[in-house]
């Protein structure tokens, strides 16, 4: 069954009513200009981290295509090197000498007459074993490049607009426990008149 409300019951309910619609209104509006606050904050903390890493991301992509590519080719040329190097002496190991041709002088006796006739000096050769020279290796392998270092930036921080948001938040419940209150304390005024009267 419908419940029929007298016309000064029908404008207060409609006061509650728009009171508390006007108050949901208005923290809508101060969340929403907060909220604009906070992507405004953000959007600029983005176009500074933008800023601070530009020096960085062109450090790295100089550091990706030229540096240690430059960095890898020495290296493999320097491993080439070495491989040649023990190469050389692996085979110096499995052959550590090699056949040389020496010479000296001998006296020996003219015409064979056991030196009546006196000595010539012939020159003679001999065959001996030499030790092959060891190749000496000095390089060093490359250094690796450095890489950039990557710059320290702090994270956004939303906590200040958390903060006022729950500040909105608490004035808002305030509000309407006020008013909630304020009903209730009429209601209860106007019960104890009626009694009165009665």
């Amino acid at each position: 069954m419908a419940t029929a409300f007298s016309p000064t019951e029908r404008m207060r309910l409609a006061r509650k009513t728009s009171s508390i619609d006007q108050l949901s209104k208005q923290f809508r509006q101060q969340v929403a200009a907060l909220t604009g606050e906070q992507e405004q904050a953000f959007s600029t903390y983005q176009a500074g981290v933008k800023e601070k890493m530009a020096p960085f991301e062109s450090a790295l992509a100089q550091y990706q295509t030229k540096d240690f590519p430059a960095y890898e080719a020495a290296t493999e040329a320097y491993k080439s090197r070495l491989k040649a190097y023990e190469a050389q002496l692996a085979e110096i190991r499995a052959n550590p000498t090699v056949k040389a041709i020496g010479t000296y002088t001998e006296r020996v006796p003219r015409w064979g007459l056991f030196g009546l006739a006196g000595y010539t000096n012939e020159t003679r050769t001999y065959e001996y074993d030499e030790p092959r020279p060891l190749p000496s290796f000095t390089e060093t392998a490359p250094a690796a490049p450095a890489a950039p270092a990557r710059p320290e930036i702090a994270a956004f921080s939303d906590e200040p607009f958390q903060a006022r948001r729950a500040v909105l938040e608490q004035g808002l419940q305030r509000e309407l426990g006020e008013r909630r209150s304020a009903r209730l304390a009429a209601v209860s005024r106007r019960s104890r008149n009626m009694l009165a009267g009665a």
